[in-house]
C-alpha cells in the first residue's frame, strides 16, 4: 500500500489544518503544533491576560464598564487564533510562508 504523498527523506508531511484548528481551542496550542512557538506563546499569553484582567475588573460596577469589553476582546482574540491556526496550516501545506 503506497502512501498518498511522496515525501523525500528530509521532508516532513504537511500538518492537518483541521487538527491545528481543533487544538487551538486551547489558545496557542494549534500554533505550537505547527511549530510556530512564538506565535503560540503570544496567543496564549495575550488571551489569558485579557481574560484575567476582564474577570478581575468585573467585580465592581465601574470596572464592569471596562472589564466586559476586555473580556470580549480576549474572546475575539481566541476565536481569531483558531481561524489563524487553520489558515496557517493550509498555507504551510501549500509550501508558502
Amino acid at each position: 500500500m503506497a502512501s498518498k504523498a511522496n515525501h523525500g527523506p528530509w521532508e516532513k508531511p504537511a500538518k492537518s489544518p483541521l487538527l491545528a484548528a481543533a487544538l487551538a481551542i486551547v489558545p496557542g496550542l494549534g500554533h505550537l503544533y505547527l511549530g510556530q512557538y512564538a506565535k503560540g506563546a503570544g496567543f496564549f499569553g495575550a488571551t489569558g491576560m485579557l481574560e484575567f484582567l476582564g474577570l478581575d475588573l468585573d467585580l465592581t460596577a465601574v470596572g464592569a464598564v471596562v472589564g466586559v469589553p476586555i473580556e470580549l476582546g480576549g474572546f475575539g482574540l481566541w476565536m481569531y487564533s483558531i481561524v489563524d491556526a487553520y489558515r496557517t496550516a493550509r498555507r504551510l501545506a501549500r509550501g508558502t510562508r
